[in-house]
């Protein structure tokens, strides 16, 4: 048995799941019986996209050890590939009955309950998640869009949870649209050579051109970008409400930072510009004015 855990989890690491199949079938038709074997194969069939096939070996897994926690979380995950969503849920039950912390579990009943569009008592799961693991992306992510649906208060602070730590990925760019839809521009989506980056607000010390540290992180993720595209020009947009010199400095303190930060960025190469009125920042209809901002693109 500890030789057959060895390898299994050396394969589910290495992601060598054909390997793992092969080997686990000889496993399990030299002893049917054997529940790690049953399991095994079923992730291995289950991680190539196979969950018709890995179902019946991890339910026999778990129909032999009732009281593995494991082996009933994957059953359920396998059900839940098949559509059988009832079924799914009485699974990731049965683990938690066992054991109320197991944080898979506890995800997936999650999203099973979001699927089902049980919107209270899916944020009740998700929140029980961020207990135990504070820094869950997919709780964090479904607690604010739960929020969203639910039309409460907490969306607003649970998309900048969300952004504060996962502030890039394809989630992030829609955890900043339904952010921005709320008037709230901390995060922005820059569109830069075809690529969509998310950014946190570029920020200055008060009434001054002077860079905020905290801006660093975002200016860097921009000149990196327009590096390693090689051609076209960086646009630097500066919007400052009332005050059109503050934005032509912030402007200025932009481009020096990139230019001294990113030596491929040559003068030529990124162009300012920069308004002493607020942009307008329109989204599905509906119109907001952001007093000051930058903006960042690409032009060939």
């Amino acid at each position: 048995m500890m030789k057959n855990s060895f390898q299994g989890n050396r394969y589910l690491e290495n992601k060598d799941y054909e390997q793992g199949e092969v080997t686990f079938r000889e496993a399990v038709a030299q002893n049917a019986s054997d529940p790690l074997a049953n399991y095994y194969l079923g992730r291995f069939l289950l991680a190539q996209s196979k969950p018709q096939q890995a179902l019946p070996y991890l339910e026999k897994a778990a129909s032999l050890k009732k009281t593995d926690t494991d082996y009933l979380f994957w059953y359920g995950v396998a059900l839940g590939e098949l559509g059988e969503s009832i079924q799914e849920r009485k699974s990731y039950q049965k683990v938690l009955e066992i054991n109320g912390k197991h944080l898979q579990a506890l995800t997936y009943l999650g999203h099973n309950q979001l699927k089902a569009k049980e919107y209270k008592a899916a944020l009740a799961t998700y929140q029980k998640v961020l207990k135990i693991s504070p820094y869950s992306p997919s709780a964090l992510y479904n607690r604010a869009l739960i929020t969203r649906l639910l039309k409460t208060p907490e969306e607003k602070a649970y998309w900048l949870a969300y952004l504060s730590n996962y502030p890039s990925g394809d989630l992030a760019i829609q955890a900043t649209d339904h952010l921005n839809l709320l008037g709230d521009f901390s995060y922005r989506n820059h569109f830069l050579g075809g690529r969509t980056i998310t950014l946190k607000k570029i920020e200055f010390e008060p009434f001054t051109e002077k860079l905020a540290a905290s801006s660093s992180p975002s200016l860097d993720v921009v000149g990196a970008t327009a590096s390693n595209i090689g051609k076209g020009t960086l646009q630097v947009i500066v919007y400052q409400e009332n005050n059109k010199k503050l934005a032509r400095s912030r402007a200025d303190s932009i481009k020096k930072y990139l230019l001294v930060k990113f030596p491929g960025l040559t003068k030529d190469r990124i162009g300012i510009s920069w308004f002493d009125q607020p942009e307008i920042v329109k989204i599905q209809g509906k119109k907001f004015k952001n007093p000051e901002s930058v903006q960042f693109f690409l032009t060939k």
